[in-house]
């Protein structure tokens, strides 16, 4: 069965912990127990950095990331929705000036 899960970030949650925390309901252990550890797949600091640093800002605009962890297509965005969806689940995000490249 496939379906995607998305969650909205907290003022006390990092994209970091949300998509750890999604990863670990969807594998039915606790967060600590996820192998392999999210740096496996992506720079943990760096995810929150660049997520964080388009939040609010206008002139930056919506940023969008886009991995693989675990087996899951994730999603996070600074507007602080976290997706977690079997792979080929996800929707592309590219734009269209992107798509042209």
């Amino acid at each position: 069965m496939k379906h995607n899960d998305t969650t909205r970030a907290t003022s006390a949650s990092t994209p970091v912990t949300l998509v750890v925390e999604a990863v670990a309901d969807r594998e039915g252990v606790a967060p600590m127990e996820l192998q392999p550890p999210l740096y496996d797949a992506v720079d943990p600091e760096a995810l929150n950095a660049l997520v964080s640093s388009a939040d609010g800002d206008a002139d930056t605009g919506a940023v969008r990331v886009s991995f693989e962890y675990n087996g899951y297509d994730i999603t996070v965005g600074s507007d602080g929705d976290v997706s977690v969806g079997e792979p080929g689940t996800q929707q592309s995000m590219q734009s269209e000036t992107d798509i042209g490249r």
